[in-house]
């Protein structure tokens, strides 16, 4: 057993407590998804503080008691992380913020510099995914191209993001993890034309998510 155990137990005594409400009516209450619920009563990470303070609300218990249990797994004394300004501001455009490239121009640049508009549809996704992340979940992205997709998966799974989100993020991670591995050899034009719009709309899917998120919390 470790801290993390003691904070698990501690939410799983409250919730047996509070009649053991479904993770969907925690959700309802908490603005989080059930996956993120699941993953702090579960005790295989640590959760972090806004997702247990949250939960503690709902079923009732002692706030700070679960400060110093989630302190105690946490290592030391309460900090809060502080994030970029572009991964917390509904204001900032990721599209703006990868390559300059907007979605007319990578499609044009496509024909000529496939490897620059691909990069640039992952670099778009990628930070998106990275608000995405935030948004939701409360946490910084990682910093691994499969960390981005398993955000997508998450948002989809939470019922954020349309069926099949992750299977687009998982397409493009793909091609743009084969190009740098294999930067030699050339890459289909075509398949470019297809990887920039799907990138490109799940991104604007992932920000519109983003945004009402945060209004719903009334950042």
């Amino acid at each position: 057993m470790n801290a993390v155990d003691d904070l698990s137990r501690f939410l799983k005594r409250l919730h047996a407590q509070a009649g053991a409400p479904s993770r969907r009516e925690m959700a309802q209450q908490t603005g989080y998804g059930k996956s993120t619920i699941g993953d702090a009563f579960a005790g295989q990470r640590l959760p972090t503080w806004p997702v247990v303070q949250a939960l503690v609300a709902a079923i009732g218990g002692d706030e700070d008691e679960a400060r110093e249990l989630w302190a105690a797994a946490k290592g030391g004394p309460h900090q809060t992380q502080q994030a970029p300004d572009w991964l917390t501001s509904v204001r900032t455009d990721p599209r703006d913020l990868a390559t300059r490239l907007g979605f007319t121009d990578a499609c044009a640049v496509a024909a000529t510099d496939p490897k620059k508009a691909l990069n640039s549809s992952w670099e778009v996704l990628r930070l998106t995914g990275g608000q995405l992340a935030h948004a939701l979940y409360d946490t910084l992205p990682g910093h691994w191209a499969s960390d981005i997709v398993a955000t997508f998966r998450r948002a989809e799974e939470d019922g954020h993001l349309p069926a099949g989100a992750a299977a687009v993020a998982d397409v493009i991670k793909r091609h743009y993890v084969l190009s740098n591995v294999h930067p030699d050899e050339p890459l289909a034009v075509s398949d470019v034309l297809q990887i920039v719009p799907l990138a490109y709309r799940l991104a604007w899917q992932a920000t519109d998510t983003v945004v009402v998120s945060s209004s719903n919390r009334g950042e």
